[in-house]
C-alpha cells in the first residue's frame, strides 16, 4: 500500500489533524451519486461491497466526489472551556 499524505481543510471533522492533515488510517472517496446512497457509517471497510453491486463510478469533476470518512468530532459537554491558542482541531477545541 502506498504511504500517501492525504490533507483536508474540514476542521470539524474527527480525523482534521495538524497542517491540515487527515489522520484517518483508510479513507473512502466516492461520487456523490453513491454517496448518497449509504448511510454516513459506511467508510473504506465496505468498498468492496459497493463496487460489487454498483460497479467503478465515474465523476466528471472533484465537485461529483465526497468523503464518506468525515466522522463530525464530538462536541464539548455544555460548560466544558474551550482550549486556546494554536492547537488543531485533533487535539482539542479552538475558539
Amino acid at each position: 500500500m502506498p504511504n500517501v499524505e492525504v490533507y483536508c481543510t474540514v476542521s470539524n471533522c474527527h480525523y482534521w489533524a495538524d497542517a491540515n492533515h487527515c489522520a484517518a488510517e483508510k479513507i473512502l472517496v466516492t461520487t456523490d451519486e453513491i454517496g448518497e446512497i449509504y448511510p454516513e457509517t459506511v467508510d473504506a471497510s465496505e468498498t468492496r461491497q459497493i463496487v460489487n453491486q454498483h460497479g467503478p463510478t465515474e465523476a466528471h469533476g472533484c465537485v461529483e466526489t465526497c468523503c464518506k470518512t468525515f466522522t463530525a468530532k464530538k462536541q464539548p459537554p455544555a460548560g466544558t472551556p474551550k482550549r486556546m491558542g494554536t492547537g488543531t482541531a485533533a487535539t482539542g477545541w479552538k475558539q
